[in-house]
């Protein structure tokens, strides 16, 4: 049988030494697997513009004279503080550690949907670090996604029971890298046409937009040219994997502020009225604020690594149970589908780590190569929303038959 409407959300609750011992294990085994590019002495990929715009605050000027410098003020300032305390070796340090931290705590969080017993969740959680080509993209990268990230998806998870404090790690994380500013964006408008609304929705709704605001005052002076670099971002390496690259290979030329709004207006047509519930908060709004990237790399993909997790999980269900083969007797483009798709998306999000290799080949063919990556988490999400709604009738009692069979 299928699942019900509801997805049932992952066991989250340990002892606290149960965790603490969990989260350093999992933090050790990522800092042993990828010393090489945590230890680096010199800033490598992305970490020289974060030093650069950090200098630039330090004397006094604007950080967006680094032209690739696509962050909030805070960031550039933090950066700043720290040189101005220990040096380049001090920022960068404080840097990938804080990098280290939020991809261990990404991991665990989406090995949560898994559902396994704590001990295993380590376990899948030390393997998501260790081996996924994402997480090695990221770290020899040394962009600040991760943290982003955690922050955006704790605030997500947690603000339907305490709104206040949801908010608040949402407004850090987008006061720290925009990255997940047009799920905000979509979690805010789903919240608000909600009928009936009760006063907590608008809490939850609206109130991560003043603690966003705490971390852009104090610079209120760089937000028109923030503006300017988010409405117009460059399209300024291979490895950009957004729709903008897309439509640029394809030769069409379409504002970031206009694939932004087509973003959200085919999220809102996908959703319809339906009441937002787990899988929105967590899965649907990163989907859709990773889609709206008008510069993303394949470190944006850790954004979507519960909706990863979550779906594999369903898919490896959904075959023990041989739901699989009941559904090829109904269907057998959906059974299709649904053998070779997950699988397939799966490999193309992890396959997005070599974006950027050079070969011989037509602009509109590398864009459509781009495409597939992207194309990915929606298709995850998809299977997940259809995965978690009840089976019609002659596909349940299909599946019963297929159960009984099987005994």
């Amino acid at each position: 049988m299928l699942a019900s409407s509801r997805l049932p959300p992952p066991a989250f609750r340990f002892g606290r030494l149960t965790f603490a011992l969990g989260f350093a294990g999992v933090v050790g085994v990522a800092a042993l697997v990828h010393h090489g590019a945590l230890l680096q002495p010199e800033p490598q990929q992305d970490e020289p513009d974060f030093v650069e715009a950090a200098e630039l605050v330090a004397a006094g000027q604007s950080p967006y004279l680094q032209e690739k410098y696509n962050y909030p003020p805070l960031f550039a300032s933090l950066g700043a503080r720290a040189l101005d305390l220990g040096g380049t070796g001090l920022f960068l340090g404080l840097m990938r550690g804080a990098n280290l931290l939020a991809v261990a705590g990404l991991a665990i969080f989406a090995a949560g949907f898994a559902g396994l017993s704590p001990p295993w969740r380590f376990t899948l959680a030390a393997a998501l670090v260790a081996f996924l080509p994402i997480v090695h993209y990221t770290f020899w990268i040394g962009n600040t996604t991760p943290v982003a990230a955690a922050l955006a998806l704790a605030g997500w998870r947690i603000g339907a029971g305490r709104p206040l404090a949801g908010a608040a790690l949402v407004g850090a994380s987008l006061a720290f890298k925009p990255i997940a500013l047009v799920g905000a964006l979509y979690l805010t408008a789903r919240r608000l046409i909600e009928r009936p609304a009760p006063v907590q929705r608008w809490v939850e709704a609206l109130t991560w937009i003043p603690f966003t605001a705490l971390g852009l005052v104090p610079w209120a002076g760089e937000l028109p040219a923030l503006l300017a670099r988010m409405r117009e971002p460059p399209i300024f390496s291979s490895r950009n994997l957004s729709f903008r690259r897309v439509l640029d290979g394809f030769g069409m030329e379409m504002p970031a502020a206009a694939i932004t709004l087509a973003v959200l207006a085919i999220a809102f047509l996908m959703a319809r009225r339906r009441p937002i519930d787990e899988l929105d908060r967590v899965h649907t709004a990163p989907v859709v604020a990773l889609l709206a990237l008008p510069v993303a790399w394949a470190h944006g993909f850790l954004l979507v690594l519960p909706l990863q997790v979550a779906a594999a999980r369903r898919y490896w269900d959904r075959r023990d149970r041989r739901d699989l083969r009941a559904t090829r007797r109904a269907s057998s483009a959906q059974a299709l589908a649904e053998r070779w798709g997950v699988p397939l998306a799966l490999a193309l999000i992890q396959a997005s780590a070599s974006a950027g290799v050079e070969f011989a080949a037509p602009e509109w063919l590398r864009a459509t190569i781009v495409l597939l990556p992207l194309l990915a988490p929606v298709a995850l999400l998809t299977y997940l929303r259809c995965a978690a709604s009840p089976a019609p009738p002659h596909e349940a009692s299909a599946s019963q038959n297929a159960a009984k069979t099987s005994m």
